[in-house]
């Protein structure tokens, strides 16, 4: 996986062959082919260990509103710190240019990094709902919504017009996101009864 991962930087995404992969491996292809049944299989695998190599972490939520929102700006400086590193913006750049000839390849990407990370987010914003924390109408749009306010300013550092953004600067955004979410979702007011 290790060689799958150089060689996608390194060629692109269409242009890395299995042949080639098994090659940088030292292996033969039959053996590429019985861990992975195809180059969609195999990209998936390399970016689902990549991503769980960064950092592995727990979201889960905590005993009150405060403690998850900070359970949630922590993940957004996480998800921005990452997505922000040049070999990550480089493989999305990648997988860009090569989406349209292989769907397959570009549905395995999305699944195995952002697909996931919205999943995760959902289920955090659906646990909150039933928490009575706040009351989100659609959590899975605005998990949609909370982790493309965290990645932002990444369109142009894709396009090389800035370079990754500053910790400061992650963690603002992470914060001002958040806490958008919060105001515009509270918690619904307990019905009186006489």
């Amino acid at each position: 996986m290790d060689g799958a991962y150089a060689l996608f930087h390194e060629r692109g995404i269409t242009a890395t062959t299995i042949d080639a992969v098994a090659e940088r491996a030292s292996v033969s292809k039959m053996t590429v082919y019985a861990n992975f049944r195809d180059k969609p299989a195999l990209l998936s695998a390399v970016l689902d260990r990549k991503i769980k190599s960064m950092h592995v972490y727990d979201l889960a939520v905590g005993p009150d509103l405060s403690s998850s929102v900070e359970r949630l700006v922590e993940l957004g400086e996480l998800v921005a710190s990452i997505a922000s590193q040049p070999e990550v913006v480089r493989m999305v750049q990648l997988m860009t240019e090569c989406a349209d000839e292989h769907p397959r390849l570009a549905a395995a990407f999305y699944n195995a990094g952002r697909g996931e990370l919205l999943k995760q987010v959902a289920a955090f914003l659906k646990t909150l709902n039933r928490r009575g924390f706040l009351s989100i109408k659609d959590p899975e749009l605005a998990a949609e919504h909370l982790v493309v306010s965290w990645l932002g300013s990444l369109g142009r550092q894709s396009f090389g017009l800035a370079g990754p953004p500053s910790a400061d600067a992650i963690a603002k955004r992470s914060r001002y996101a958040v806490d958008t979410l919060v105001r515009a979702w509270p918690a619904r007011p307990l019905s009186k009864t006489r």
